[in-house]
């Protein structure tokens, strides 16, 4: 994975009908930080383990999507 701090990364998808416009960036107290600005949600993203949410008001459902599609976008950079 690229390093987020000073290459923050923008992501655009789709999953279950939801459009996910999100920003990741390097967190300096460990993972990274899963943006949704138009939402205000934000997750701290440990890959290959968990996704923890930062704000109380963050949908489950959601977090559940964007976890997801992070594996699988990890995973398939750490095979190439």
């Amino acid at each position: 994975m690229p390093d987020l701090l000073f290459d923050p990364t923008h992501l655009v998808f789709e999953r279950d009908g939801t459009c996910y416009d999100i920003v990741l960036t390097n967190d300096p107290y460990g993972g990274v930080l899963v943006v949704w600005p138009a939402t205000g949600y934000v997750w701290r993203w440990f890959p290959r383990d968990r996704m923890a949410s930062l704000t109380t008001n963050a949908n489950p459902y959601d977090k559940e999507n964007i976890y997801h599609y992070l594996e699988e976008e990890h995973h398939e950079r750490k095979c190439l």
